[in-house]
C-alpha cells in the first residue's frame, strides 16, 4: 500500500497545492491528489485550480490570516508562472 507521501511525491502538485485543494473541496489529502493529478491534464482543469487557489487566498484574506495570504499568494505566483494562462481563441 502507498502512502500519502508516496502519492504526493508520484504527483505533479506540491503539498501547498494539495492542501488547498483538501481546504477547498473539504475532502481528505489522499483524494485531493488523485483530484489535483486529474485537473492538472486540461486547461480547464489547471483553471479550476487556479481558482481554488485563489478562493482559498481571499477566505484568509478575509478571516485576516497573514501568514496564510502570504504563503498562498507566493503559490499562486508560482502556480501561475508554471501553468501559464490558457490562450483565449
Amino acid at each position: 500500500m502507498l502512502s500519502l507521501a508516496e502519492c504526493i511525491g508520484m504527483s505533479d502538485l506540491t503539498e501547498d497545492e494539495i492542501a488547498v485543494i483538501a481546504e477547498h473541496e473539504h475532502v481528505p489529502d489522499i483524494v485531493a491528489v488523485e483530484l489535483g493529478q486529474d485537473l492538472l491534464k486540461t486547461s480547464k482543469g489547471v483553471f479550476i485550480l487556479r481558482c481554488y487557489v485563489s478562493d482559498v487566498l481571499e477566505q484568509a484574506k478575509l478571516a485576516g490570516k497573514r501568514d496564510k495570504v502570504k504563503r498562498l499568494d507566493r503559490l499562486l505566483t508560482r502556480f501561475n508562472a508554471e501553468h501559464g494562462f490558457p490562450r483565449v481563441l
